[in-house]
């Protein structure tokens, strides 16, 4: 049986539905069509010109990506206009562009709930609660990040350099990544027992975070005075930055896709361009 890029969206939306993207945000297909036939799918975090061009090498006929490649209204396709530039290059080589960005961070598959597992967090429930407007009896209980307490209370020294040796050795990242611009805020020698996970940028948990007790938050983005508001409120801070925090959520799109059984035969792919930028 064909497989449409509209069947990869609805596989997509069933565990991260559009309708809970926050309003500013652009999800869903913005490039292609959804009758669309593929073979090929390229999963990638942001959507350059570099990752275009590899999933033409690839031979895909979709992008998934977390971050949209269109926020504001895109007011021309003119070949000088640099907004438009990937776009363009999409439909020239007919490749479709499907975003799930704030309904996949609340999502089974954020990088949140797969850092939480990772560091081994108990009673994991999400940092900032969302809820349905008319929920149902069996409404999946969803929200922003995740919050929960180690098995014992480690010094905060101990627990990072765990925490990023897992990083690098466990898997949870498609490819070995370079741990770069890895920040640490907070006493060596603190006790940290219950700890919160935000990926992207995480500056605005902050005091949701201190809010509910947590010793650490670890998420990227943050900037020099969310640092010492925490600090001042007794909380140390792990600023993996953006991507880094962001990235597991790659291999576990990935592994979701390749275990539906109405994809088999399909060739899924994680970018191996789609880095940091930051050296």
């Amino acid at each position: 049986m064909a497989v449409s890029v509209g069947l990869v969206a609805q596989l997509i939306e069933k565990i991260a539905p559009k309708s809970w993207a926050e309003e500013w945000d652009n999800v869903g297909l913005l490039v292609g069509s959804g009758s669309q036939t593929i073979e090929r799918i390229l999963i990638t975090l942001d959507g350059t010109m570099e990752v275009v061009e590899e999933a033409k090498e690839f031979g895909a006929q979709l992008i998934v990506a977390h971050h949209p490649i269109i926020f504001r209204p895109l007011k021309n396709l003119r070949t000088d206009n640099a907004a438009a530039q990937v776009p363009l290059r999409l439909l020239q080589h007919e490749i479709g562009y499907y975003a799930a960005h704030t309904n996949l961070d609340q999502s089974i598959v954020s990088s949140s709930r797969v850092l939480g597992e990772l560091i081994g967090l108990e009673k994991m429930e999400p940092l900032e609660r969302v809820y349905d407007i008319n929920p149902s009896r069996d409404s999946e209980e969803r929200g922003y990040g995740v919050s929960g307490y180690l098995t014992r209370p480690q010094p905060l020294g101990t627990l990072w350099k765990s925490f990023l040796d897992k990083l690098k050795q466990s898997g949870v990242y498609s490819q070995p990544y370079e741990l770069t611009g890895v920040r640490l805020a907070g006493s060596l020698e603190k006790e940290v027992k219950k700890v919160a996970i935000v990926n992207g940028s995480g500056a605005r948990f902050v005091p949701k975070a201190l809010f509910k007790g947590a010793d650490l938050l670890i998420t990227g983005d943050v900037d020099h005075h969310a640092v010492l508001d925490a600090l001042e409120g007794g909380m140390a801070v792990g600023d993996l930055g953006h991507f880094l925090t962001e990235a597991p959520m790659l291999k576990a799109t990935y592994d979701y896709l390749t275990e539906e059984k109405a994809l088999q035969g399909i060739e899924i792919r994680v970018s191996s361009v789609n880095r940091s930028p930051w050296l």
